[in-house]
Formats: structure tokens, C-alpha cells, sequence
């Protein structure tokens, strides 16, 4: 990649999706399930546990948490947060 003087480029983050699906809970990224669980906690932990291995290897990353209805109840990011918001 070549930097282009007034051109800022955007580092893509990986992100990891915890989710109701019929089966139970699954994690999916990129549209693509890679894990399913029996429970939200299991689904969660997988989440994240793929952000932070994700980050160990130098990429941005993102967990998206969601509730049972399907809506995002948390988001955690790993590598640098593009928004300065408390908490």
C-alpha cells in the first residue's frame, strides 16, 4: 500500500458476532458462522476470545455482544477504538 499525501487510510476490523440462531447461540464473522454454542455465555466468551486472539496477531478487532432478541446489548473492541467514548 502507498500513502498518498491527504489520503488516510482505514485499517478493516475483524469483527466477531455472538447471536441468537436456532441451534442455540453462534459466532459468526464475515457472514460465515465459525462456532456454535448452547448458550449466550458460551457465545460471548468464543466472541471475544477470537477478538483478543485476532488483536494478538496485529489486527483491529471487535466483539459484538447481542441480546436474545437480536439486538447488540455490548460491542468490545481490540487495537485502537476509532471513537473517544467513556467506558
Amino acid at each position: 500500500m502507498q500513502y498518498k499525501e491527504g489520503v488516510s487510510f482505514i485499517a478493516k476490523r475483524e469483527v466477531f458476532h455472538s447471536s441468537p440462531s436456532q441451534e442455540g447461540w453462534k459466532v459468526t464473522s464475515g457472514g460465515k458462522t465459525i462456532s456454535t454454542h448452547k448458550t449466550q455465555a458460551e457465545a460471548e466468551g468464543a466472541a471475544t476470545a477470537a477478538g483478543r486472539a485476532a488483536h494478538n496477531k496485529g489486527a483491529l478487532a471487535q466483539a459484538v455482544l447481542h441480546r436474545s432478541d437480536g439486538t447488540i446489548r455490548e460491542e468490545r473492541t481490540y487495537g485502537d477504538d476509532p471513537r473517544k467514548t467513556p467506558g
